[in-house]
């Protein structure tokens, strides 16, 4: 993929608004919109292919047993991976199970013994774990966005996303930028179902990468099965 950087997207942008030395959209606003778009198209990616971007995280847990979703986070500038979601929990041995607050809503005020399951849950802003426990390390896989558009460096940064994809960007930021003011709703809507097809076909790619066929399969997993 050729070398694409904030700039060249704010400039094709402009480009395919036909706003070239338009004073109506301001940069920052471009460079605003785009990071949206850009946040938006990293969920649809993640939400498609879970593990297309992955990562692993060792974390320790605080007095209460919580871990602060931030810790979940990794780097800084232009190479930040910034946390999605939580793939699995574990300590290195035993695998922590997902559970909710209804499920155990005394868990953190009774005995909840080591003898009972190792779970988590998602409580605010951080990780819930039980037992509860200080101190406790634990191996968090997770999924991540990269450095959003309007947090690269300076504008001759470059940003990651799938080779060949970046019209995308472009295209559903030019149709939102057109709606200002609702002057512009028929090229907003022709650039939109450019978008669209864009997406349809990034996500179709990126859901599948090897050749081995779908199989449809129950939620537990064949190790909390006892052996016959």
């Amino acid at each position: 993929m050729a070398t694409v950087t904030r700039a060249d997207l704010i400039e094709q942008t402009r480009e395919y608004m036909d706003a070239v030395g338009s004073t109506r959209w301001s940069d920052t606003l471009i460079s605003t919109v785009l990071s949206s778009v850009f946040d938006a198209e990293w969920s649809n990616i993640l939400n498609a292919a879970p593990f297309f971007k992955f990562a692993q995280r060792q974390p320790t847990t605080a007095s209460d047993g919580t871990i602060a979703l931030s810790a979940l986070s990794s780097g800084g500038g232009d190479t930040q991976e910034n946390f999605y979601r939580v793939l699995s929990v574990s300590d290195g041995n035993v695998l922590y199970e997902e559970t909710d607050f209804p499920q155990v809503p005394l868990a953190t005020t009774t005995n909840y013994l080591p003898t009972y399951p190792r779970l988590y849950y998602i409580a605010g802003d951080s990780i819930q774990v039980l037992p509860v426990a200080s101190g406790v390390d634990l191996y968090i896989y997770v999924n991540y966005k990269p450095t959003t558009i309007n947090d690269l460096t300076n504008d001759l940064s470059t940003f990651d996303f799938p080779d060949n994809a970046h019209l995308l960007l472009v295209w559903e930021a030019a149709a939102q930028l057109l709606l200002k003011g609702g002057a512009e709703t028929s090229a907003a809507n022709d650039l939109r179902a450019l978008a669209s097809i864009e997406r349809q076909s990034l996500l179709d790619d990126i859901r599948r990468r090897t050749i081995n066929p779908t199989r449809m399969a129950y939620p537990d997993l064949k190790y909390e099965w006892a052996g016959g």
